[in-house]
């Protein structure tokens, strides 16, 4: 017995998801909905995953379905995040399995991510759970006035 488990949330979890302290910031409740979709009516392309400890949120890993005119579907693993006091027990490599089939359901053949180079914990979460590292690849941000 681990102690812990992983669900899909979904709409339905507004509430939970508002008071999950995982995120980097305070979940809000438009967020949550444009992202989950709403109730009856799921957006099928993101994903978001708990680890749950007695029904309280210790971890998440969300993703979204990426779609392209010359190429098969790709899972974009948006964030990965485990609190402190429940790292340590596999939930990391276990949120990544589970994200990844999710990803596999809907026919993405590649799953991906990014990190900061000096995020030692990431990387090494990522690694763990059988992920490549991939060089010479720059992302460009744009930030947008207004948003």
């Amino acid at each position: 017995m681990t102690g812990w488990r992983i669900r899909r949330a979904g709409a339905e979890d507004v509430a939970a998801l508002l008071a999950a302290d995982v995120f980097d910031e305070p979940a809000d409740t438009g967020f949550i909905v444009a992202f989950l979709g709403s109730p009856g009516a799921p957006d099928p392309r993101n994903i978001l995953l708990l680890a749950e400890i007695e029904g309280r949120a210790v971890g998440f890993a969300s993703a979204t379905v990426l779609d392209h005119p010359d190429k098969a579907s790709q899972l974009f693993l948006q964030e990965l995040g485990v609190n402190e006091e429940a790292r340590r027990q596999g939930i990391g490599r276990a949120l990544i399995a589970a994200i990844r089939d999710e990803g596999r359901k809907r026919g993405c053949t590649v799953t991906w991510v990014l990190t900061e180079a000096d995020n030692v914990a990431a990387r090494a979460a990522y690694a763990a759970a059988g992920g490549q590292e991939t060089t010479g690849v720059v992302m460009v941000e744009w930030t947008e006035d207004g948003a």
